[in-house]
């Protein structure tokens, strides 16, 4: 099974980049970027979404924003090339018998930039902001989460120990992303200080030219003793929220690397650009109504069944998608739980649809609103028709602002966004139970006890079972409806950047993993 060590790629900011409508536009042109000279002195990465919209504390985001946090701060453990889990700022690590005490030896010898030392206090004190809700990243860790860390205890400066409420093998995992990420004492001191200016002791340090929402821009950090292995003196994160946009500018050279969409890959390897393709992101619409708060209707679980049986993906990805894969299943076709069964079981069946409508109680159908942007509107208009076939009028509203945006989840009953499923139990409890999309607390019974089987499986079969189920609760419940699986794309300047590497199935390359082109 191929996990990934981030959260969830549909983090708060990924939605809401997904939802708003692209800002910054690039020219087309010709082949310019082919003709770049290559440079080593600095890389310009097009990105989808504003990394730092909660500011600089990493504990604030989740999977989406790790590449850019990595630049800032390090972490416990590190994600490695291959997709596994390595030392950080814990150089190694224990388990007692029963994996419910994680202990950690720390490096000695790593400075903040506010000139703080790394020791066994800075890390008990940061994980002890855990009951935070703000607190994306630890929200699977907070008192009531499956992987609930009771006490944090400093055993020697450079040795603390994470006892756990329930056995938690494998946990080092979750310390390679946003989770392990640690931040300077007057950063955990201040931390609303973190809102204009990063602590961290990462292998870079935000310039002052930074515009926040637009261009992030991160200087080579002498001081780090891990920057020797990031190729570049300067990175630049360009927010392009618009897929079109990101293509021209990394075909006009005004990028080096572009995060592209399956509708731009064409154009972009048509201008001379490589590009460098991943599976494992489930396009997703999610129920954040499960309870009939805004739609009375999604508190019925037929209902939500019935949009499933109504959707015709294979004609989505036909039409608008072509190379990605048609998705019945909540995870992707190269996780342990995926599941043939649900392709059958889900097929598209307009008639179960309605049958299923009129025994929830909606014979005529029913009218709701979902949020739209420039990157989903055009899913959402197919996804549309297909739903006034069975009778449910489904008004797409473009967002006005980014409030609407991130409001959505509050005030509308389903949204859409990417989802990347390598850490499914991260993604469950950081996401659908206790996350962002379900602000209206609604619970399922089984999908915590899959979620808790999984979290503690032991062993491949344990980890496959546990996982059959969650994704095929995930999928019958409708709190998710999955649409398609997209490779996620990563186009790049050949002439100044290396053929990108993902680190397994992680959608978002390492930051180390950049290097000039040879």
């Amino acid at each position: 099974m191929k996990l990934m060590t981030s959260t969830a790629r549909g983090s708060a900011a990924v939605l809401t980049g997904a939802l708003l409508m692209g800002s910054l536009a690039a020219c087309g042109g010709g082949n310019s970027q082919a003709s770049a000279k290559a440079d080593a002195s600095s890389l310009t990465l097009a990105i989808d979404s504003d990394s730092a919209s909660f500011g600089y504390d990493p504990l604030r985001v989740a999977a989406a924003q790790r590449q850019f946090f990595e630049g800032l701060y390090d972490s416990l453990m590190t994600l490695q090339p291959d997709g596994s889990t390595g030392p950080g700022l814990a150089k190694d690590f224990s388990y007692n018998a029963d994996s419910t005490v994680l202990t950690l030896n720390l490096k000695d010898d790593i400075t903040f930039t506010d000139g703080s030392k790394l020791d066994a206090a800075l890390v008990k004190a940061n994980l002890d902001r855990r009951s935070d809700p703000a607190l994306t990243a630890y929200s699977a860790v907070a008192k009531g989460g499956a992987q609930e860390i009771t006490s944090v205890d400093v055993v020697s400066p450079t040795q603390v120990t994470l006892t756990f409420a329930k056995p938690q093998p494998g946990f080092e995992k979750n310390l390679a992303s946003t989770t392990g990420m640690i931040v300077g004492k007057n950063g955990v001191t201040d931390t609303a200080s973190l809102a204009a200016t990063p602590d961290g002791s990462g292998p870079y340090t935000l310039d002052p030219s930074t515009v926040k929402g637009n261009k992030y821009i991160l200087v080579k950090n002498d001081k780090s003793a891990d920057a020797a292995r990031f190729a570049y003196k300067k990175v630049v994160f360009s927010v392009v929220l618009d897929p079109q946009a990101r293509a021209n500018a990394l075909v006009s050279g005004q990028a080096d690397v572009a995060m592209l969409t399956s509708s731009t890959v064409d154009f972009a390897k048509s201008k001379g650009v490589g590009v460098s393709q991943a599976g494992g992101t489930v396009n997703t619409m999610i129920s954040f109504d499960k309870i009939g708060k805004t739609a009375p209707a999604f508190a019925q679980e037929k209902v939500r069944q019935a949009i499933q049986y109504a959707i015709n993906r294979q004609a989505l990805v036909d039409a608008l998608h072509k190379g990605d894969i048609p998705a019945w299943n909540a995870l992707p076709k190269d996780s342990a739980g995926f599941t043939k069964d649900l392709e059958t079981r889900f097929a598209y069946n307009p008639d179960k649809a309605k049958s299923l409508l009129a025994e929830a109680g909606y014979p005529n159908g029913f009218e709701f609103t979902i949020i739209a942007g420039a990157q989903t509107q055009t899913d959402l208009q197919a996804v549309q028709k297909d739903l006034a076939a069975v009778g449910i009028t489904m008004n797409v509203k473009m967002a006005a602002s980014t409030d609407e945006a991130f409001a959505a989840v509050a005030t509308t009953p389903l949204g859409y966004a990417p989802l990347n499923w390598d850490n499914p139990v991260g993604v469950m409890y950081g996401v659908v139970l206790n996350g962002f999309t379900n602000v209206q607390k609604a619970t399922d019974d089984q999908l915590s006890a899959a979620t808790g089987e999984l979290a503690a499986a032991k062993d491949d079969a344990a980890v496959k079972a546990a996982a059959t189920k969650l994704n095929t609760r995930l999928v019958e419940s409708g709190w998710m409806i999955p649409l398609y699986e997209a490779l996620t794309n990563q186009g790049f300047n050949t002439k100044k950047v290396a053929p990108v590497k993902f680190a397994g199935t992680n959608a978002y390359p390492l930051l180390s993993s950049y290097t000039p082109a040879s």
